[in-house]
């Protein structure tokens, strides 16, 4: 193949041209997200039960749907919520699982199901993944003026004219829009300038229009809304009036619901035509509920009009989203599995812009962007792209310096654009997306790449300077040593094998960089065969390269100065056996030495650099949305001073805390959620105790605040999973729980799922069974005319410009004492008589919890805790095993049937150390074999992977050291580092013994004299190869920026452990190969064996002597 590609040039430039074009291609087309896709088959069952209380959803949904699926095949952990109206249940499967086999299964054990409650939907079936986050958020919001507006309104209204000078400095238009709501109160004028007066009413207008909208975009999964009111038609019934009549609500349902349908009446034949029969009854305006007939009694008709009000109104609302003081509607888009983030957010832009320009335009509303991954990822990619060409200039400059040939440079260049480009084709084969992470492998790739044409064209040149013609040259230069590169090349990668069979969230992480390295370097490799001996040939046939200038004195004597030092520092040491054995023995010890001094603690992943943190606050049991959205006005006017001012204006540098440059408040019964945003990425974490601390302003309010991590559902906590068979002794034990993790770690932020509270309040009707039973009533009726008369009834669907929206019955009492006159409603029995509430049932207050968690079918509790930011992960976690769970089970305080556990995040971090220790292992065990058969020994590999813990002590102290000046933790991806130096390190050492292998079998020097000769020989290979791959992944070490947090921990151990390990290889390699030597001499001196004698200077069997003269050239140059 290497003639055939030298002797058709035209070919090897046609092929390397294609492939660089559809990489480009492939480029053009891959995905591109922030990090690789993590996938966990997952699979959600919910059923929505308006109405239900918690305890009604878990027995009569969740408990069944358990039950029924308990046994699916390869289901390793199943959960389950019931909230009030809502029950899920989800089940988690082991990565690679055919989760299309399983859904089938599972709509298998649904469909046996006995049926729900009339009044519950079908059940809803979903696949999760833990991608399935937003990738971005849009609000929708009354159209705020222009500059050019406010002045032209000014100019009609001049008396407001100081009073509107505020809404023309606001310098963002969320707060033009809050300043003319608080205006508007005192001048109406500037109320008019809005056209929307409440945004909240459109719900079910955006939901047609604009989230249809989105949802048809090519990569978006779904879209979900925030905020807003839903409309329904609303038949607001009054008791006296009904009762009056000798009616019921059930005759009332009854009634609405058997006129409320249209039907199908067949076909008549006429002639020539066929006419469709529909008899329709189908309600479609608010005067067709009215005139509906109830009942005709002594020829006296009772109309839905006679006993009740119709009228289009709106559901009470369940949450306020409220973003910079005003209450608005957001909207959540969230992507498919393997899509492209960016594509996604352009398409969305343009559909929001198509919006904003028609639809919207014309009712006074705007959709605006106001957080979006994309930006994100524009910034992280774009630092990743940098740190590539400036490490691939770097690169370059030290071939350069080492090459001193314009001309040869430019020959080994073309290897790096070739190989990366090459490399977006083979992932965008494999189906891989790009991301910081792959990206990052490809930075780390861009010395690696350049190693093997390096050894390729030294060969050449030597050929040619010994008197081949250039082609000549070319061919037996590269034919010499492309063994010796195809071995150099497997040893790179083969510690990559272990990582792509990892199945854990880190080795779905870890895949793309590998596959990123391996490709570039496996590219390199087909390069260097292929392209570097065409381009040799065309090189040497145009002249000798007189490119190369002359010495720099001054370099080169400084240069011949170290080697002198370096050859004599080993010729000393090799004097005495005594200093060899110091020299291995404090260099390994030492290492292990610093590794277990220096060693950091261990973290999971990177929550990255986000310039956003959240914070929730658990309110006590009971609070409805009206409490809680008083307590998020509350929290917006304590942050207003920092949102209202300009980032960048001398006023934001008088505040005590960074302003924000973005606000946003969520009440929900259960939650007050708080997120801000401030320009500067680097200054968020100082909002985070502030936020921290709101809970204890508030009265019995509990929550967390916390920067938002690039891994959803991987942020920096413990999940401490309590199970026990009733809530009330699991509650008891999550109190201790909370209480000991509070005193062992000071300063955590603990939080309970669901909470500690089992006091959500709850009437309960009590029929009196007797008495119901006497008048006919049963059950269901009953508990339907209780929820007509507190918060509703549903009907039937009612159909409104092509829409469906709830029908339903109301009570027509809402007052304060709305509960205490409950009892004293009447309702008509079948007899016709008149009777209370009261007299038919008992009324209790009582409590209950506002939602169930199971865990394994059992009742649980999750105590979320997470560390002080002085605390690791992996320190928290052993405290929590060791002076909490283990000593509350010392103590006997975990009674009979409660569980204690750990899951989430440090469940995972538990199984990806584990693992990641497995792979180490495996990947040392694989480079020795490799090398073992490389050199046909079981010895000299031992040489070899010595050089490993170095390596280690130098990726450990270089962690160390960048800690000084950022946080830089040993979490999962940083590990990666260690093992990425198994493959790279080891090769300088490579390099010296096969060099000292091949002087013993030419029989002239003795070991020592050989390997003295072999590091003296190639020091310039080794500094030169190290020195393009160190000065290739600094960048990604010291440039700070989006993403950067990714990868810069796994760029300080690889930087940091070449360093280290290519300076104590050339003192440590030479002392141990000699001990080595002179004891297998000493060993065949003492041998019984009658072999003939070894000759001086050989120490090799013809078979290893061969093998070291035809395979074992490895990583080698010839640059003396």
């Amino acid at each position: 193949m290497i003639e055939f590609c030298v002797r058709n040039p035209v070919k090897v430039a046609v092929t390397m041209i294609g492939v660089v074009l559809f990489g480009c291609i492939a480029l053009w087309q891959i995905p591109i997200q922030l990090t690789p896709e993590v996938k966990k088959p997952t699979i959600s069952v919910s059923v929505v039960w308006p109405g239900a209380s918690p305890y009604e959803v878990e027995h009569e949904i969740v408990q069944s749907l358990e039950e029924q699926l308990k046994d699916i095949k390869g289901m390793t952990k199943m959960t389950s919520w019931s909230h009030y109206s809502q029950g899920s249940v989800t089940m988690e499967f082991p990565v690679g699982t055919d989760i299309t086999l399983a859904m089938l299964e599972l709509n298998s054990r649904i469909n046996q199901l006995r049926e729900f409650p009339d009044d519950a939907f079908e059940p809803i079936i979903s696949t999760a993944n833990l991608s399935d986050r937003p990738v971005c958020w849009y609000v929708l919001s009354p159209r705020v003026p222009s500059d050019a507006e406010l002045r032209d309104f000014v100019r009609r209204h001049p008396h407001l004219d100081a009073v509107c000078q505020p809404l023309l400095d606001a310098h963002k238009w969320d707060l033009r829009l809050y300043r003319i709501n608080q205006l508007s109160g005192e001048y109406p004028e500037i109320g008019d300038l809005v056209e929307i007066a409440d945004i909240r009413k459109t719900r079910r207008f955006i939901d047609e229009h604009v989230k249809s909208r989105f949802d048809r975009v090519r990569g978006v999964a779904d879209t979900f809304l925030m905020g807003g009111q839903a409309e329904e038609m609303q038949v607001i019934v009054d008791p006296e009036r009904l009762a009056a009549r000798g009616l019921t609500i059930d005759d009332l349902r009854t009634a609405l619901r058997s006129r409320n349908k249209d039907t199908s009446g067949g076909e008549i034949w006429d002639g020539k035509r066929r006419y469709v029969v529909r008899t329709l009854g189908q309600f479609s305006a608010p005067t067709q509920i009215e005139r509906t007939i109830i009942a005709t009694q002594d020829d006296v008709t009772t109309y839905v009009g006679d006993v009740a009000k119709v009228r289009l109104g709106y559901r009470r609302a369940t949450d306020s989203y409220r973003r910079g003081g005003s209450e608005l509607i957001g909207l959540g888009v969230l992507p498919e599995t393997g899509s492209n983030v960016l594509e996604i957010v352009d398409e969305l832009r343009a559909v929001s812009t198509e919006l904003n320009e028609g639809l919207l335009a014309q009712r006074g509303m705007k959709l605006t962007e106001v957080w979006s991954d994309a930006d994100y990822i524009d910034s992280s990619v774009g630092l990743v792209k940098q740190n590539i060409v400036i490490g691939g200039i770097l690169t370059v400059l030290v071939l350069l310096a080492f090459l001193r040939s314009a001309r040869s440079t430019i020959v080994i260049a073309i290897a790096v654009p070739t190989s990366i480009v090459g490399t977006f084709l083979i992932l965008r084969l494999l189906g891989r997306s790009l991301n910081v992470v792959s990206l990052a492998g490809l930075a780390f790739a861009v010395g690696m790449i350049v190693d093997n044409s390096v050894v390729v064209l030294e060969n050449i040149y030597r050929k040619f300077q010994r008197g081949a013609t250039p082609r000549e040259a070319a061919i037996q230069g590269t034919r010499e040593v492309w063994g010796a590169v195809l071995a150099s090349t497997l040893t790179t990668l083969a510690v990559f094998v272990p990582v792509l069979f990892t199945q854990e969230e880190a080795g779905q992480l870890f895949r793309d960089i590998a596959l990123a390295i391996s490709a570039a370097v496996g590219l390199s490799l087909i390069v260097s065969i292929t392209l570097i001996p065409t381009a040799s040939a065309r090189l040497l046939a145009s002249g000798q390269d007189s490119d190369r200038s002359a010495s720099n004195t001054v370099v080169d004597r400084a240069a011949k100065g170290f080697v002198c030092w370096v050859a004599n520092t080993n010729q000393w040491l090799l004097a005495s056996t005594l200093r060899r054995l110091t020299i291995v023995t404090v260099f390994v010890s030492g290492a292990l030495f610093v590794c277990w001094c220096l060693f950091p603690d261990v973290e999971y992943l990177p929550d990255g650099n986000k310039a956003r943190v959240m914070c929730k606050l658990h309110p006590p049991p009971g609070y409805n949305v009206d409490k809680t959205e008083a307590i998020s006005r509350r929290l917006f006017e304590k942050f207003l001073p920092y949102w209202e001012v300009d980032p960048s204006s001398p006023e934001a540098q008088q505040l005590d805390l960074p302003a924000l440059s973005d606000l946003l408040v969520r009440a929900q019964p259960h939650e007050v959620m708080v997120q801000v945003q401030t320009e500067d990425p680097a200054k968020i974490r100082q909002w985070i105790p502030v936020l921290q601390s709101l809970s204890a302003e508030i009265p019995d309010m509990r929550g967390s605040a916390f920067q938002l991590s690039l891994f959803p559902g991987s942020s920096r906590k413990i999940d401490i999973e309590l199970t026990g068979p009733d809530v009330d002794s699991v509650l008891r034990l999550a109190q201790q729980v909370q209480q000991r993790i509070e005193t062992a770690i000071p300063d955590s932020r603990t939080s309970a799922v669901p909470g500690l509270w089992n006091a959500n309040p709850e009437l309960h009707v009590l029929p009196h069974w007797d008495r119901v039973a006497e008048l006919g009533i049963n059950a269901t009726e009953l508990g339907y005319i209780v929820d007509a008369l507190t918060d509703g009834a549903f009907v039937a669907d009612y159909a409104t410009e092509g829409e469906k929206i709830d029908l339903r019955i109301i009570g027509d009492g809402s007052d304060a004492s709305y509960l205490q006159d409950l009892g004293n409603r009447t309702v008509v029995t079948r007899d016709a008589s008149l009777v209370t509430l009261s007299s038919l049932a008992e009324f209790k207050i009582s409590s209950g919890p506002p939602s169930i968690r199971h865990i394994e079918r059992r009742r649980a509790i999750t105590i979320e805790v997470r560390p002080p930011d002085g605390v690791s992960l992996g320190r928290a976690l052993e405290v929590v095993q060791r002076d909490v769970i283990d000593v509350m089970k010392a103590e006997g305080a975990l009674p009979v049937g409660l569980q204690v556990s750990l899951g989430g995040t440090a469940d995972r971090l538990s199984e990806s150390w584990q693992a990641m220790r497995f792979n180490l292992l495996l990947a040392l065990v694989i480079t020795y074999l490799l090398m073992a058969g490389l050199f046909e020994s079981w010895v000299y590999p031992l040489v070899i992977i010595l050089t490993v813990p170095l390596a280690a002590a130098g990726g450990v102290a270089c962690l160390w050291l960048a800690n000084w000046w950022t946080d830089q933790p040993l979490d999962i991806i940083t590990m990666l580092g260690f093992v990425i130096l198994i493959g790279t390190a080891v090769n300088n050492a490579i390099l010296i013994v096969h060099h000292s292998i091949g002087h013993l079998s030419a029989g002239k020097l003795s070991s020592k004299e050989a390997v003295v000769e072999s590091v003296r020989s190639r020091i310039r290979p080794i500094f030169m190869t190290t020195g393009t791959t160190v000065l290739g992944l600094f960048p990604l070490v010291v440039m700070p920026g989006a993403g950067s947090e990714l990868y810069r921990g796994l760029g300080c151990v690889v930087l940091g452990g070449l360093v280290v390990s290519t300076m104590l290889t050339l003192f440590l390699v030479p002392s141990f190969f000699s001990l080595v030597m002179d004891a297998r001499q000493a060993m065949s001196r003492k041998s019984l064996l009658a072999d003939p004698p070894i000759p001086v200077g050989n120490h090799l069997s013809p078979r290893e002597q061969e093998s070291s003269v035809a395979n074992l050239s490895v990583r080698e140059s010839n640059l003396s």
